[in-house]
């Protein structure tokens, strides 16, 4: 190289001396003088050309060791050396547009090389979506990045400057262009068929999208994004292709007559599974822009999806609760035994019916939070329907049945269980609350006035006697009353502990009643003092006896055991102003004692004259009557 420059500037400096020597002789020798002038103007344009090509080839390769050609550009494309090969094709290019005569016959040439070096990069880039090769990725991205910078720098010379026709080339754009087919090409690879041979459903299909487009731009971050630029923003760029495709496919989906399952899946795509399980997996997350990304559907293609869904559901929830409550009555009319569960009559009904009821309100949380929030107060009011008409179906069922007394306390602890339900779930609306509450109570209420009127009607007759012959001589009686109470109570041993402990509690509370309107009729009026210390004698007996019997079987109605002992104490006391302080005392713990009430009490002590039966009861007006938080007893007892 050195040797050729030196060569040639030899002789050009002696065309320059013979130049300047015969300078005097211009007429005789001008025309030899131009042509040797015009002679070194052209070598040193040559010497000019060649140590552009050499030096632009060694400040690229660090070497000179082969002439830049056609042909060696060709090798090293076939070698699969894409970088070289487009950094020479420029230094050759370049070569080329220095020399219009060269480049006028070489310029196919020159052509034809960018259309191999083009097949063989963007073949790469198509395939690199699915193929993991690192070396091959590497020239390509490098090829692409020599033909987008000098893009650049034609650009930034002006048409004035730069008179490359093929500049730009625009590869950038058309890598972007390659990626899109890329990604296009990998979703429609998705097989369209189970591994049954049959069609897939919505959400099988759905699913293999979602799986195809996280492994894929997990591939990228790991296997692409390394070889480029960060200015490509490779991540991003294919995001937001497989995002495009992807909201296309939703969009015709949605567009579709979907049923509710599939309303709840497209749903369940949009707002959870997508973002969260592809977009927001852990090493996407930090490569992917999601706020780059447009939504899948519009609001108004949601909001419609969000109604039918919703419509479905409890449709689809009101059914399924109407079709168990059929099945469960259909139990009942056969007659057979309820099953048992810790030694309790059970029922499924509650279990199949709050099932669906929860999973419905699940169902709607996997689209949302504000689905499921949306969707809760829909279905208390299905819950509300389902109890009333259980409630009814109940009634008419025992309006046509001679043996009710199973099933009946099988539904007590049904409705049991769907009372803490209820009370433990927080997200029903308190009128929903309410309105259960009222149903399933009345319905209980019902059960145990069934289950304990024949009981009720063998002690109305034992009642009468505890107040004949002036109520003396009647603990027989007593104990008559509670031996059937006990053969009574056995069966309700059947009864969960909750609602054991209701029914204990509603017989103590029927029994005192009963036993306490008894002396209320005004039938006894006794003014021997030694038979009313008798009475009082005996009626404290009956309330030990009774106090007892309760307290065995774990009454929860612990508030009725002071109130004969002060029937007791008031039937005894012979002193006004003793009887008024124990009227004082029992108008305190049963507030809703009235005047009459007490005047039956006093009818009891024969002995007691108007004037003193006034005072007494004149207390009624003056005392203060403080909230207690007992039941009702007196205004549930009406006196003759």
């Amino acid at each position: 190289m050195k040797e050729l420059m030196s060569i040639m500037l030899q002789r050009s400096l002696k065309l320059r001396a013979a130049n300047k020597s015969d300078e005097s002789k211009a007429d005789a020798g001008g025309q030899s003088m131009e042509k040797k002038t015009g002679l070194c103007k052209g070598l040193q344009k040559n010497i000019r050309k060649i140590l552009h090509v050499k030096l632009e080839r060694m400040s690229v390769d660090g070497e000179c060791s082969r002439e830049i050609s056609i042909d060696y550009i060709e090798e090293q494309i076939l070698q699969k050396c894409l970088g070289k090969a487009s950094r020479d094709l420029i230094i050759l290019e370049h070569g080329f547009l220095n020399n219009g005569e060269e480049c006028a016959e070489k310029r196919q040439a020159l052509e034809s090389l960018y259309e191999k070096l083009h097949t063989e990069v963007f073949e790469v880039v198509k395939e690199s979506v699915h193929e993991d090769n690192v070396n091959l990725l590497s020239e390509t991205v490098q090829a692409i990045v020599a033909q987008e910078a000098e893009d650049e720098e034609c650009s930034l010379k002006g048409n004035s400057t730069c008179s490359n026709p093929a500049r730009p080339r625009n590869w950038k754009q058309k890598w972007l262009e390659c990626v899109e087919l890329s990604v296009r090409d990998q979703m429609q690879n998705i097989p369209g068929t189970s591994p049954g041979g049959s069609k897939p459903s919505l959400s099988e299909s759905f699913i293999s999208l979602g799986k195809t487009i996280k492994t894929d731009l997990l591939h990228v971050v790991k296997n692409l994004k390394p070889h480029y630029p960060e200015r490509f923003d490779v991540c991003n760029t294919y995001a937001i292709y497989y995002h495009g495709l992807l909201k296309s496919h939703t969009s015709v989906i949605a567009g579709k007559d979907l049923d509710g399952k599939d309303s709840h899946f497209v749903l369940c795509w949009v707002h959870d599974i997508y973002p969260n399980s592809v977009l927001r997996d852990p090493v996407l997350v930090e490569h992917i822009e999601e706020t780059n990304l447009e939504n899948l559907l519009p609001l108004e293609t949601i909001q419609a999806l969000e109604r039918d869904y919703m419509s479905y559901e409890v449709e689809s929830i009101k059914e399924w609760m109407a079709r168990s409550l059929n099945m469960e009555v259909q139990r009942w009319k056969e007659g057979t035994e309820p099953l048992t569960l810790g030694g309790c009559y059970h029922s499924e009904l509650h279990i199949d019916i709050l099932q669906s009821f929860n999973g419905g309100i699940q169902r709607a949380a996997e689209i949302n939070l504000k689905m499921s929030q949306d969707l809760v107060p829909l279905l208390a009011n299905v819950l509300v329907d389902f109890l009333n008409s259980y409630k009814t179906s109940f009634r008419d069922y025992k309006e046509k049945s001679d043996n009710v007394r199973s099933v009946n306390l099988m539904n007590i602890n049904c409705c049991q269980n769907f009372r803490d339900f209820v009370e433990s779930d927080a997200l029903l609306p308190p009128p929903s609350k309410e309105a259960i509450n009222k149903i399933l109570s009345d319905f209980q209420k019902a059960g145990f006035d069934t289950v304990l009127q024949d009981l009720f009607q063998e002690l109305k007759v034992q009642f009468k006697k505890i107040t004949q012959e002036n109520g003396l001589n009647s603990h027989q009686t007593m104990l008559e009353i509670l031996r059937i109470a006990e053969e009574h109570v056995s069966p309700l041993r059947l009864l969960t502990p909750s609602c054991y402990k209701k029914a204990i509690e509603e017989i103590h509370v029927r029994l005192v009643r009963e036993y306490v309107t008894r002396f209320l009729k005004k039938k006894i009026s006794l003014k021997n003092l030694q038979k009313l210390q008798s009475l009082s004698v005996q009626i404290d007996n009956h309330a030990k006896l009774i106090s007892d019997f309760f307290s065995l079987h774990e009454s929860q109605a612990a508030w009725l055991n002071p109130l004969i002992p002060r029937l007791a104490e008031i039937i005894k006391l012979q002193d006004v102003g003793a009887i008024q302080l124990e009227i004082a005392a029992l108008t305190d713990g049963y507030p809703d004692i009235g005047k009459k009430h007490i005047e039956a009490i006093l009818h009891i002590k024969g002995n007691l004259s108007r004037s003193e039966i006034k005072s007494v009861t004149g207390l009624i007006k003056i005392l203060e009557r403080r909230d207690n938080p007992n039941p009702p007893f007196f205004s549930l007892i009406k006196t003759s």
